[in-house]
This record gives structure tokens, sequence and C-alpha cells, in this order.
């Protein structure tokens, strides 16, 4: 993933949060992700509410709760991102619902929204879901 430079100081504030996050997601510390990536849209929230790095950040807060277990409030955050990303052809919102759908098993959801993602990736075979 090519790091985003950005000119703005609080836009800057913002990132270094979202980057420690990410670092802690990807060492497994899903809680210790979930607390930076909250300081991130929060950051976000009080400073660049509305600006394209505060759905950027609520996609990925999305996902830090979803591998947090935390499905309803995943899904809850992902949907504020979910028209921006599409627009964009980010498929992050739309597989992280799809998940936490799946996982609290509505799986009407779960397939809608895996469309959707599908239909982002141009994947018609995307799969998403994780071993149980």
């Amino acid at each position: 993933m090519s790091e985003k430079q950005t000119e703005n100081p609080r836009e800057a504030e913002a990132l270094a949060f979202a980057r420690q996050g990410i670092e802690a997601g990807a060492d497994g510390r899903h809680g210790e992700a979930v607390a930076y990536w909250q300081a991130a849209s929060d950051h976000a929230d009080a400073h660049l509410s509305g600006a394209d790095i505060d759905h950027w950040i609520n996609s990925g807060l999305g996902a830090a709760l979803y591998d947090a277990g935390a499905y309803e409030r995943g899904i809850a955050v992902s949907r504020l991102a979910l028209d921006w990303c599409s627009a964009r052809g980010f498929p992050l919102p739309a597989i992280t619902i799809a998940r936490s759908a799946r996982r609290l098993g509505d799986h009407a959801a779960a397939a809608a929204y895996l469309a959707r993602a599908r239909a982002l990736t141009g994947e018609p075979k995307l799969e998403i879901w994780e071993e149980e």
C-alpha cells in the first residue's frame, strides 16, 4: 500500500492514527487497532468532517471493528463510508458489511453486500468469507 502524503497538518495527524491502526491490525492486536482507528475518526470528525479522508477512515474503522468482533458497530460505521467508497470503486465497506451480516446470521444482507463488492471489483467470483 502506498503511503498517502499530505501537506494539511490535521490530515497528517489523522493519517498517523490510521497507520498505527493498520499496523496494530496487521499484528493481530485488534482492540488496539480499533482504538487507533477511532482516534483517527474522532480527529477527522472534529477537523475534517466531510473530507475524503473522513470517509476513508470510516471504511478502515469499520473493518477494524469487524476484526475485533464488533459486527453491529462495524456495519453502522461502514455504512457511513459506503456511498463514498462505492462511487470510487472501493469495496471495503461492502465487504465489511457482508462479512458482519453473515456473522450476525443475516444471510440475505450478506449476499446483497457480497454482490455489491463483486460489482465494485469486477470479480464475479470474489470470495470474502473467512474460515469460521
